[in-house]
């Protein structure tokens, strides 16, 4: 054999280099493509953008005001009151993000952008590790890897492409879908990647610290469940769960009579309280955290109900093989720590504390898949390659396929804004620019932007933070589309408070509005192209 044949192709280098085999670099670069596709596919217009990149803009609008106002005055307030409050709200990344903004100058989404790479290389190296850890066998890991990153249960696809059940059952396994997918993190939900990925890392860090009992292992464990928790206590109260669940089952005959750490489930424990204990205290405290808890909670909209046969039909394809797994040995503390990691969060999606327990399933396609390909695996039976090639192909691409199908659908529906058009840039400059104090009344469109853009209070927003908030959204849109004027306009404007108001440029025709306004106004319309700014 010549040198020349025996020297390893660039591919093989380039993999050698990082640590990867050429399949888990293959996961990476398509893990890296399908974050940033939606950024690219907006960028690509040339417009200025308005920093959402997810399949629902509106919490991105939120994020964006939160990254502002962190970096304003470290805690956060709710701007979509329009009304007095204080600020009560600590989150560290938002901090950092609006430090950035505020010392370094570069815009608020491009300050939230910039965990975009470290949500990707948490992301792919919890999988990666978790798998390489619990997964025997090299086209296992492969297997169990890529199903972890990039399931999306069939399903969904399944029903929106044949219109079974109409628009709310499609919406119902969307969101289901959407929960449990992991790459949709991604998608600008950037520090629930960054949660819910720490989780195999701390516990692996964990098992470490049962082998070894480093303090100083035990230290970042700890610090990594409180920065989960307080990044997404849902997440936090399931690592809480898990840790302290391993460690009292493995005291069991069956497992090993093996003495529980309560020194681990102490300083576990302690850390994933302390942020738990603060979110209970804000939805108390504060009026927005409180608004917030109340519409979100379980079952509180129409379409959020979650069927048992829904959840059952989506996650069955893994769920069935996953079972098999549960009746093999689990001889180490990270094999019982995989077993119980399911079961925590069906235990805290149930649990009678907290809002929006849909959040509790983020995650679950890591442990799920893990446990599918160990349980398929001890089957009596060899499973030829090119079935696990096509069961994997059937549980990745037409659902990922429907999800970008989704997003352009968002993104052509304009509800929400995606991009801000030169007009809307100039009149929200001003309205940044000018020192005077005051809010905003504008239509629930651009309304999202106003906060995060100037750093004003605006009249509607998010329905999550804004009281009352379909009596002001749809006032707010009668207004600017001319359903509302004369003397009831103005009652609706004087009511609301606000010092200016903005007509976007979704506004084709705003004479009436003109004409509605002209006895309140202290100077004539400020017109930006396609834009009004009214004072």
């Amino acid at each position: 054999m010549t040198d020349a044949a025996a020297r390893p192709g660039p591919i093989t280098r380039a993999c050698a280099k990082v640590g990867l085999d050429p399949f888990e670099l293959g996961c990476l670069i398509v893990l890296t493509a399908l974050a940033m596709a939606p950024l690219v596919a907006l960028a690509s217009k040339g417009r200025d953008l308005s920093g959402a990149d997810g399949l629902f803009a509106t919490d991105q609008m939120q994020y964006l005001w939160w990254i502002r106002d962190a970096g304003n005055h470290i805690l956060i307030g709710n701007p979509w009151d329009l009304a007095p409050g204080e600020r009560r709200f600590l989150h560290p990344g938002f901090l950092i993000s609006g430090l950035i903004h505020h010392y370094v100058g570069i815009s608020v989404g491009l300050a939230y952008l910039l965990w975009k790479p470290v949500a990707i290389a948490v992301t792919f190296l919890g999988c990666l590790l978790y798998v390489r850890r619990l997964v025997v066998g090299k086209g296992a890991q492969h297997a169990a890897l890529a199903l972890a990153l990039f399931t999306v249960m069939p399903i969904v696809a399944i029903v929106a492409w044949s219109g079974w059940g109409g628009k709310p059952r499609t919406y119902t396994f969307g969101f289901i879908t959407g929960e449990i997918w992991s790459a949709h993190y991604l998608w600008g939900y950037l520090f629930t990647a960054i949660a819910v990925f720490m989780i195999p890392l701390v516990l692996l860090a964990l098992e470490r610290w049962r082998q070894n009992r480093r303090t100083a292992i035990l230290i970042w464990s700890a610090l990594g469940v409180l920065i989960i928790t307080w990044l997404q206590p849902w997440q936090g109260a399931e690592i809480a769960a898990i840790v302290i669940a391993v460690e009292l089952l493995r005291a069991l005959p069956r497992l090993g009579r093996r003495r529980p750490s309560w020194l681990m489930i102490t300083v576990v424990g302690t850390a994933a309280a302390v942020p738990a204990i603060y979110y209970s205290w804000l939805s108390r405290a504060d009026p927005g955290w409180k608004l917030a808890g109340e519409v979100n909670r379980a079952g509180a909209q129409t379409l959020w109900a979650w069927p048992w046969w829904a959840v059952v039909a989506t996650l069955i394809p893994l769920a069935l093989p996953a079972a098999f797994a549960y009746r093999l040995k689990a001889p180490d503390w990270q094999d019982v720590a995989l077993r119980v990691w399911p079961l925590a969060i069906i235990a805290v999606y149930f649990a009678p504390t907290g809002t929006f327990p849909y959040h509790s399933w983020q995650g679950l396609m890591l442990p799920l898949a893990i446990l599918a390909v160990i349980g398929a695996k001890s089957l009596p039976l060899k499973i030829p390659t090119w079935v696990v090639v096509i069961f994997v192909a059937l549980l990745t691409i037409p659902g990922t396929a429907h999800k970008i199908e989704v997003f352009f659908n968002s993104v052509h529906s304009a509800a929400d804004p995606y991009w801000v058009f030169p007009g809307e840039v100039d009149a929200l400059n001003a309205l940044e620019d000018d020192p005077r104090p005051g809010g905003v009344l504008a239509p629930s469109y651009s309304s999202m932007l106003i906060p995060g853009r100037t750093g004003r209070e605006a009249y509607v927003g998010p329905f999550s933070w804004t009281p009352n908030w379909s009596y002001r959204a749809t006032t707010a849109n009668d207004l600017f589309e001319g359903r509302l004027t004369g003397q009831a306009a103005r009652d609706f404007v004087i009511q609301s408070r606000a010092r200016w108001l903005l007509a976007d440029c979704r506004l084709k025709d705003v004479s009436a509005l003109d004409r509605s306004l002209a006895p309140l106004l202290a100077r004539p319309p400020e017109r930006f192209g396609c834009a009004t700014l009214y004072e």
